[in-house]
């Protein structure tokens, strides 16, 4: 859990839902609608009002497809652009009281100059409301659209392989490395400090660039232009493969993992501290679950909503974690399995469809949640659940409808 004790809960963010057909079901919405700022400030102050602890905001180099490594086909119902995030995020930030907002940033085809410059304006327009989750692009597509380096061509079925995902890109992932450590590098070197105030504006003194470190790949001098108080922490999406497991641990101060049945939520979660023992100067990372929903009133209702999303869709949907399908009870006693039982620390939710399953989780989960946190909360002499123990009969939820 967090250090709080809490059980902390995000959403998401992504047009109007995860799954390919959520526009077909997104009443009145516009295509024109999705790239304004009054769409993305009402569902920002929808999720803060409904007690979400943060929302992630997604980063992309190239149009949207169903499945990973595909060019986007001619389909006219599916949404395929986004807004770049670093500029959605200022919006959020001035116009919500969302406690925090997590920043995706593209890291294989960008500078960490230009990161840090950006992430470090976020945190002082909010101070600590701001994380940052450095992506790793291993689409070709990417690289072509922007003309970058040019990265290994997988296949879809690549993704699913862990053997094949960490030979492949070993590289993209030890980049990534070096990029986040040099990122928060440059954070030091304009300290708040160095703004004096009264009848002077600086401490020229407190402003240093960077000193070389051996061979680094980003020789990054710096300074950065503007003081950096408060860091952002750095949020990782790993999903279950050795190479994405240790840039989380190396780097990373939360890190996001993919339950699916192949592979439970207990055994990502010995992987992942496994991983983190042996990985040098790794700090302990908070660990939370990554799972995509479509809830509804009872199971079968929930189950008929996505056998009409994926009629709409044309084929099943098939995503890269556990698709969770039925009640809001019955999500709230597997996230308070492993919150109980396993030290879970928090939650993102990918809503399926957003104004309705966004909904549901501000209405109906959330407060289940909250109130187990009550009925759970121990008295004089209680001994806490240890972390890594478990009792569930659930591994990653109830029997999913979900397809790999």
């Amino acid at each position: 859990m967090t250090d709080d004790g809490s059980f902390r809960v995000g959403i998401a963010l992504e047009g109007v839902g995860w799954h390919p057909a959520s526009w077909s079901y997104s009443a009145g919405v516009e295509p024109a609608e999705l790239f304004t700022g009054d769409h993305w400030v009402a569902r920002a102050r929808a999720a803060a009002s409904g007690g979400v602890d943060f929302v992630t905001l997604e980063d992309g180099l190239s149009l949207r497809t169903d499945r990973f490594g595909t060019a986007a086909d001619d389909t006219g119902h599916q949404v395929r652009g986004r807004p770049d995030p670093v500029v959605l995020a200022t919006l959020l930030l001035a116009t919500s009281d969302l406690p925090e907002v997590v920043v995706t940033r593209n890291v294989t085809h960008s500078n960490p100059f230009h990161v840090a410059a950006q992430l470090a304006s976020l945190a002082a327009i909010g101070p600590g409301r701001v994380v940052w989750r450095p992506q790793v692009s291993a689409d070709a597509r990417d690289a072509a659209v922007v003309g970058g380096a040019s990265t290994p061509a997988l296949e879809p079925e690549d993704v699913y392989v862990p053997t094949r995902i960490a030979r492949r890109l070993r590289d993209l992932f030890r980049d990534a490395e070096d990029h986040v450590r040099t990122v928060r590098r440059l954070w030091t070197t304009f300290p708040a400090e160095g703004l004096a105030g009264g009848d002077k504006f600086w401490h020229p003194e407190r402003v240093r660039p960077l000193t070389s470190e051996g061979e680094p790949r980003y020789p990054a001098e710096g300074p950065l232009t503007l003081p950096v108080g408060d860091p952002p922490p750095v949020a990782v999406l790993a999903h279950h493969a050795l190479e994405p497991y240790r840039l989380a641990a190396a780097v990373a101060d939360r890190v996001f993992v993919t339950p699916t049945p192949e592979h439970p939520m207990p055994e990502l979660m010995t992987a992942f501290r496994q991983i983190e023992e042996l990985t040098p100067d790794a700090t302990p990372t908070l660990m939370y679950a990554d799972i995509a929903v479509v809830l509804g009133d009872t199971d079968g209702h929930a189950r008929d909503r996505l056998a009409r999303l994926n009629e709409a869709a044309g084929a099943p949907w098939s995503t890269d974690t556990h698709v969770f399908v039925g009640t809001a009870d019955r999500l709230a006693a597997v996230l308070t399995d492993w919150r109980d039982g396993l030290g879970l620390s928090g939650v993102r939710l990918r809503p399926a469809v957003l104004s309705d399953d966004a909904e549901r989780i501000t209405r109906d989960l959330i407060p289940l949640l909250r109130s187990s946190v009550r009925r759970r909360a121990p008295g004089p002499g209680a001994v806490p659940p240890r972390p890594g123990t478990h009792s569930s009969r659930h591994d990653c939820g109830p029997a999913p409808r979900s397809v790999r």
